[in-house]
């Protein structure tokens, strides 16, 4: 009954969490939510990540009388991951400060734009429907938070719950890695956004701030830090699924794709931007729980030597 309870008043106060980032074109001007669009996804992500713990933590208390029947899967160090983290939370705060001050487009520039000069691939971002544009924007934004906070239905499995903190910190970090290469790149590369080359939209949305951070999409890889990272660490506390793992890593994919599927609609993303965030944030959702685990004696590369018919070396490698 505690538990049902916890889990609705998480799922509520998420969908407050949500709503906060839609910003209402009757009290604040889009222009507005165009500059703080990055910090706002920012301090969602941060807040998300804080009521995760607090569920974590409740969880987890709940799980201490139970019969530990897992081996431990993954070996922090909290002395250290904990505050190198947090550091590289404290440094995205910079990083989202300074991408806010990157130079924007000038008139001159921003006439010169046409959509011939953009690769076959990427072109279509450019032909979207305009007035759909803000509310697949507000759209994008429902799906990333809720992507966020998905690693919370990780503690439904008791064996899981049980490392909570290990799994908390290695969540906090995938994300903190996977922001700070976003910014990364996002600082020093100037992509002009698809909403730039169209016509109809107005020249002042235009001549706005954060309008060359297109590559790569921060908001699909943090989704696919989130649903990849669940994807990695049910599958290393039951490696007997074997190949079925995959169809884990197959629907790991739907969150980031949503995301990124309403970004382009929202024409701030090219197709070549979206699929780059998704293999960033593929890469660290799995990459930074994998480089923790505890490695099984049976895993590593192997040369079993034979004979008989033939004689020969067979070489294998388990992960």
């Amino acid at each position: 009954m505690k538990k049902s309870i916890l889990y609705q008043l998480y799922f509520e106060m998420l969908h407050a969490f949500s709503k906060f980032t839609m910003v209402n074109a009757d009290t604040t001007t889009r222009e507005h939510a165009e500059h703080s669009e990055s910090m706002q996804y920012f301090f969602v992500k941060s807040i998300l990540l804080l009521i995760s713990f607090c569920l974590l933590f409740l969880n987890g208390e709940i799980a201490k009388a139970q019969k530990e029947t897992h081996p431990a899967v993954y070996k922090i160090n909290r002395k250290v991951e904990i505050p190198v983290t947090l550091g590289l939370f404290g440094a995205s705060f910079v990083g989202f400060e300074y991408l806010r001050n990157k130079p924007q487009l000038s008139y001159e520039e921003v006439i010169q734009l046409q959509p011939s000069d953009i690769w076959w691939f990427d072109r279509p971002a450019t032909e979207q429907d305009v007035s759909f544009r803000h509310k697949a924007h507000d759209i994008s934004d429902f799906f990333l938070n809720s992507s966020v906070a998905l690693p919370a239905i990780l503690t439904l499995d008791k064996n899981i719950r049980k490392d909570w903190l290990n799994l908390l910190i290695l969540y906090a970090e995938s994300q903190s890695v996977n922001t700070d290469f976003y910014l990364l790149n996002a600082s020093f590369i100037l992509r002009t956004r698809p909403f730039n080359y169209h016509p109809e939209v107005p020249v002042e949305d235009k001549l706005a701030t954060e309008t060359r951070n297109s590559f790569f999409s921060g908001h699909v890889s943090t989704s696919a830090t989130a649903s990849f990272f669940i994807a990695k660490i049910f599958s290393d506390y039951y490696p007997e699924l074997g190949n079925k793992k995959y169809w884990l890593y197959t629907a790991a994919i739907i969150p980031p794709f949503l995301v990124g599927y309403y970004r382009f609609k929202a024409m701030k993303h090219f197709p070549t931007d979206v699929l780059t965030g998704l293999f960033v944030g593929a890469t660290a959702g799995i990459l930074i729980p994998e480089f923790h685990r505890i490695k099984r004696k049976d895993t590593g590369l192997t040369f079993v030597p034979f004979s008989g018919r033939y004689s020969g070396l067979k070489m294998s490698y388990t992960f």
